[in-house]
């Protein structure tokens, strides 16, 4: 976890989702989703959750959160900002995701994970993540788990260097999953993906009943120069289009990013 603490310490998350077009949109995609299952007295646990773009949107609509992250840069950003605002519905945290044992069984309505699964390389990571975020949530409470979906990731190299063009590249990103920081230079961070059938599979097996598995970026990222051209009325007419299709199996397996949405069975 040090190498990701590292890289959040002096990556800009603040502006990640608001910067253009093509990553508005996973926001976008993201709220349209969870606005359809997240009332305005649901209280919130925002794990990973960066410098709280989603955190302080459910705050402003009168939500109580708790929005935590590893990196304590980021938790003191939130906390700077919910005193500026006058927020003390918002609480920060600093808390690795896969130990959440100073929240009681069943404390939150809803419980965002958008961050954590994509950044622990190692599945039992993931599982203690998950159960801990299943054990936190109310019987029929809702779950969010954001992932990296594998089939993006080599088209993605390639377009930067045609030498992952190669059997063990494809064997590594297919078959391991993950990749490593040091593996390729100036790529991101350690991280892990998963295809959408293995995020329902992780997910509805532990007992989380699916209600959306969605790409919240689609095929954006591949028209990222042109969809970061449009207008405000161009992109509007985009964001109509990708909101219809989001759920498409054949549109998720080509996104970046994608959004698996459940309710706690019991």
């Amino acid at each position: 976890m040090e190498a990701i603490i590292r890289y959040y310490n002096q990556y800009d998350e603040s502006s990640r989702l608001t910067t253009d077009h093509s990553r508005r949109l996973e926001f976008i995609t993201t709220t349209h989703v969870l606005d359809q299952h997240i009332s305005n007295d649901h209280e919130i646990l925002d794990l990973g959750a960066g410098t709280g773009i989603y955190s302080f949107y459910y705050a402003e609509k009168g939500n109580p959160v708790v929005s935590t992250d590893i990196t304590p840069r980021h938790v003191q950003m939130i906390e700077t900002k919910a005193d500026e605002l006058g927020m003390n519905h918002v609480r920060a945290k600093v808390i690795d995701a896969r130990d959440l044992s100073r929240f009681e069984n069943g404390r939150f309505d809803v419980v965002l994970c958008l961050g954590p699964i994509y950044h622990l390389t190692d599945p039992r990571d993931q599982e203690r993540c998950i159960r801990e975020c299943i054990r936190v949530l109310k019987p029929g409470g809702i779950l969010a788990v954001a992932y990296v979906n594998k089939f993006f990731i080599l088209p993605h190299l390639i377009q930067k260097d045609r030498k992952y063009l190669e059997e063990p590249w494809v064997s590594k990103i297919l078959d391991e999953g993950r990749i490593f920081s040091h593996e390729v230079p100036g790529f991101w961070t350690d991280a892990y993906f998963h295809s959408p059938s293995e995020m329902e599979q992780l997910l509805t097996q532990r007992g989380i009943g699916k209600i959306a598995n969605v790409a919240t970026d689609g095929v954006g990222q591949y028209l990222r120069d042109m969809v970061n051209d449009f207008s405000e009325e161009e992109f509007k007419l985009w964001v109509a289009y990708h909101l219809r299709t989001c759920s498409e199996p054949s549109i998720l397996g080509m996104s970046n990013h994608g959004l698996f949405v459940g309710r706690k069975v019991d």
